[in-house]
């Protein structure tokens, strides 16, 4: 589904990312684990062309993303950001269908479609939708991010610490709700995270980074029980999960 072969990106005499090869496969959920500046939100930006690579191909569906205009690429990925990215002016229902909008789709399936994805997602159509997102709680407002995200139904989804600025407690809610909704089991995820628990929780593997280099790809269970380092063993351990 996703093929990411030698990136490279600095800005200016720092090296962000340094030569990164991985594939993500359909339907998996890999996750872009490490601390502040490891570049990993710099890889997720460079998937969707946020952020252009120095050198190094990524292919999505077997086809190189320089081919598709940034605009065109965009709508078919999914995008989540940690402060959710909400416009503040717009209604729950206006910010869930921008993409459906800008892809011409009529109003009643773009209503069906926003009705759908609040259910699933734990919200009230009839109480939520006519509402602004500074009347949501954090919680709400990052599920209402997803439910956008989603609206379009692009079999990529990128989340860029999804979970990052809410409280623990409903953190770990939303987590737990994730894992259930059926409509994110059907995607290919690309999820970035500081936080083991985020990541053992929801990934299929994890790409665990340091200083713009992947240090370990697995799966939750390999990182766990078969280290290749002692920061591998360090990190996981929590001795890293102060940063953001």
């Amino acid at each position: 589904m996703i093929e990411v072969s030698h990136l490279r990106k600095s800005f200016g005499n720092t090296v962000a990312v340094k030569d990164i090869s991985f594939e993500v496969n359909t339907g998996e959920n890999l996750i872009l684990l490490g601390t502040s500046g490891c570049g990993k939100t710099t890889t997720l930006r460079m998937l969707n062309r946020l952020i252009m690579p120095e050198s190094g191909n990524i292919r999505i569906n077997g086809r190189d993303v320089r081919s598709v205009s940034p605009e065109k690429l965009r709508r078919g990925i999914g995008y989540v950001m940690q402060q959710t990215g909400l416009f503040p002016h717009y209604t729950i229902a206006e910010n869930i269908a921008i993409v459906p909008k800008l892809e011409k789709w009529p109003g009643e399936k773009i209503n069906a479609r926003t009705r759908e994805l609040m259910h699933k997602l734990g919200l009230s159509y009839d109480t939520h939708v006519h509402m602004f997102p500074h009347e949501l709680s954090g919680g709400q407002q990052q599920r209402v991010g997803i439910a956008r995200a989603l609206a379009a139904d692009p079999p990529v989804l990128l989340m860029d610490e999804p979970f990052g600025a809410l409280d623990p407690i409903t953190r770990q809610k939303i987590r737990n709700d994730f894992k259930e909704v059926d409509e994110l089991k059907r995607k290919t995820i690309v999820m970035v995270t500081h936080d083991v628990q985020d990541a053992f929780a929801l990934a299929t593997r994890i790409c665990l980074m340091d200083k713009g280099a992947i240090v370990q790809l697995g799966t939750p269970e390999e990182l766990r029980e078969k280290p290749v380092n002692d920061f591998v063993s360090r990190f996981l351990q929590g001795e890293y999960n102060h940063a953001t």
